[in-house]
C-alpha cells in the first residue's frame, strides 16, 4: 500500500494515553527543525508522560509496569485520562479516549491509517497539527498552540 510507505506516523508515535504524538505542535517542531520547543514523543523518549502518569495509580504506575495502551488497566478511564480527554475535546476537538476505543476496537495499524488521512496536508504530505492546525512544512507557524473558536 503507498499511503503506508509514505505515511510518517509510526506504532511508536502513538502514546499510552492515545494521542498521535506525530501531530504535536512540540513533535512537529522537532521533525522540522524549527527553532521552538521539542519533543520527540513519549515512547522514543522512553519516559512517562508527565502529565498523566507521574500520577497514575493503574497499570502504568512506575512500580507496576507498563501497559502498551490506558485500556488495559482496570481503572480505564481514570482521572487523569479523563482530564486530559476533556481538554483535547474543549481545545482541540480530538479525544484520547476515542483513539483508545478505536484502537481497542480495530487495531493500531487501522488508527495509524486513518490518522494520517484525517491529519495529511494536502499540499504536500506532511502532517498537520492538532494544536494549531497547521502544517510546519507549508506554513510559518507562529504559534505552536492555539484554542480553536467553535
Amino acid at each position: 500500500m503507498a499511503i503506508r510507505k509514505l505515511n510518517p506516523i509510526t506504532e511508536e508515535l502513538i502514546a499510552p494515553c492515545g494521542m498521535n504524538c506525530a501531530i504535536c505542535s512540540r513533535y512537529l517542531s522537532y521533525v522540522n527543525n524549527l527553532k521552538r520547543s521539542h519533543c520527540i514523543g513519549c515512547r522514543p523518549r522512553n519516559k512517562k508522560c508527565e502529565y498523566l502518569f507521574k500520577k497514575c495509580t493503574g497499570i502504568n504506575n512506575n512500580s507496576k509496569g507498563n501497559a502498551a495502551f490506558c485500556f488495559e488497566c482496570d481503572q480505564y478511564p481514570c482521572k487523569q485520562i479523563n482530564r486530559i480527554d476533556a481538554r483535547y475535546r474543549n481545545n482541540y476537538e480530538m479525544s484520547m479516549k476515542d483513539n483508545l476505543d478505536y484502537i481497542n476496537e480495530k487495531g493500531i495499524d487501522k488508527f495509524i491509517e486513518e490518522q494520517y488521512k484525517k491529519y495529511r496536508c494536502s499540499k504536500c504530505g506532511g502532517l498537520i497539527s492538532i494544536h494549531n492546525r497547521k502544517c510546519f512544512k507549508c506554513n510559518t507557524v507562529t504559534r505552536l498552540v492555539e484554542k480553536h473558536n467553535k
